[in-house]
């Protein structure tokens, strides 16, 4: 399977789209692996739309780079397939992707956040290490800068879609997530650990069984509130 284009404000956007249903969009940052080894199997259940943002993975990376687009731009592609409502998933630094996606429309019916704590992240410190580290690609540094510009607590609890955060219990960042757990269920989020998975074994990039039973759980979550999205 190739990867399409959606031309915006002269720069592509590549996504690879499967499988038929409501729409489910996963961000990809990467363009290694093509698919995500959980896309097939949800698209059994999804019509499931891989987008890499432009700067990253499959797309172009024009010189002048707009951090403030990614809403814009899935939207693109989104009207390019026909689709009206939808999911959207990320994990690590595509999960606050998602969330600046989620944000900005009012055509996504559902945010899953897994692997990055949706409030606080990254920290002034991390913030910090990216803005000295001369071998961070402008795309990613621009985009945490546009991230943080943002009152997360106040979108997040203004987004009225379904919400699940979730992480591996063996995860270096699942103790941030354990403090911010009242908050998030306070504004809506659905919780979710998974004993003993790792930041990677966790992630939509794992292919093992691990991978596919986060997967399962996250999509049975989603069905359970009415949160499949839509074509």
């Amino acid at each position: 399977m190739q990867y399409q284009y959606v031309a915006l404000h002269d720069a592509r956007i590549a996504y690879r789209v499967s499988g038929t249903g409501p729409a489910l969009v996963l961000m990809k940052n990467n363009r290694r692996p093509p698919d995500y080894p959980v896309a097939e199997e949800l698209s059994r259940r999804f019509r499931v739309l891989q987008i890499h943002p432009v700067g990253f993975g499959a797309s172009d990376r024009p010189e002048g780079y707009d951090s403030g687009s990614i809403g814009e731009q899935v939207l693109a592609v989104l009207d390019h397939e026909g689709i009206d409502r939808f999911a959207i998933w990320g994990f690590s630094q595509p999960a606050a992707m998602s969330a600046v996606v989620a944000r900005s429309t009012g055509r996504a019916a559902a945010l899953v956040m897994g692997g990055f704590p949706p409030i606080g992240s990254p920290t002034d410190g991390e913030m910090r290490r990216m803005e000295r580290e001369p071998r961070l690609p402008r795309p990613p540094l621009e985009f945490w800068r546009h991230h943080r510009s943002y009152d997360w607590h106040h979108e997040l609890r203004c987004f009225s879609g379904t919400k699940v955060a979730y992480m591996g219990t063996a995860d270096p960042a699942i103790r941030r997530l354990r403090r911010l757990r009242p908050v998030l269920e306070g504004i809506g989020f659905t919780y979710l650990e998974f004993d003993g998975l790792t930041h990677a074994t966790c992630g939509l990039g794992d292919p093992s069984s691990s991978g596919r039973r986060v997967a399962e759980t996250v999509v049975d979550c989603l069905l359970s509130r009415g949160a499949g999205g839509g074509e």
